[in-house]
This record gives structure tokens, C-alpha cells and sequence, in this order.
């Protein structure tokens, strides 16, 4: 194959996996950052904004599994499935310093 005929329509399928995996971890982290940061400074009305918080948050949460599970192929899932509980943590733990510092 020519490389100036390059078929941008047939991507490698772990290209594939490898983007959404990255863009769902990359949303999770922020979205914990800024739970993690409202809560730390959070202000007299604070009861309010923290139920809408909460519900934004579960809804990234489940947007970004929803994406995953619909994407990723069954084998990768049962390979995932047993590390995300590690991997989440591993996440929140690496904000500590973080927001030691803010």
C-alpha cells in the first residue's frame, strides 16, 4: 500500500480502545477533582450544591461506563472488570497531594 493512500476509515480497533479508555480515565479524574475540590471549600449553602454535585458526578460515572461497555469487546470487559476498583483508587489517591497543595 502507497503511504499517500492512507484509508482513514479503517482504524486499528485498539487505537480505538486505547481513546475511549484514556478519555473516560481522564474524565473520572477530573470529575473527582472537582468533587474533592468543592467539598474541601465548600461554602455556607453547601447541602444544596452537594446533592447537585453528587448527581453530576454519578452521572459522569455512569456516562463513562456506559461508553466503555459499549465499546470495548467482551474479553477486554472481563480483563477490566476485576482492575477498576484498583485502578479508581489508585486515581484518588494520586489527587491527595493535590489538593494538599491547593
Amino acid at each position: 500500500m502507497h503511504p499517500l493512500n492512507k484509508d482513514t476509515t479503517n482504524l486499528l480497533p485498539w487505537k480505538l480502545y486505547l481513546s475511549i479508555t484514556i478519555e473516560s480515565l481522564l474524565t473520572f479524574y477530573i470529575a473527582t477533582f472537582c468533587i474533592a475540590m468543592y467539598f474541601i471549600h465548600r461554602g455556607t449553602q453547601w447541602v444544596t450544591l452537594s446533592v447537585v454535585m453528587g448527581i453530576l458526578y454519578l452521572f459522569v460515572i455512569f456516562t463513562c461506563a456506559k461508553r466503555i461497555f459499549q465499546a470495548l469487546p467482551v474479553s477486554a470487559l472481563m480483563l477490566i472488570i476485576p482492575l477498576a476498583p484498583l485502578i479508581a483508587i489508585g486515581m484518588v489517591i494520586s489527587l491527595i497531594p493535590i489538593l494538599q497543595y491547593l
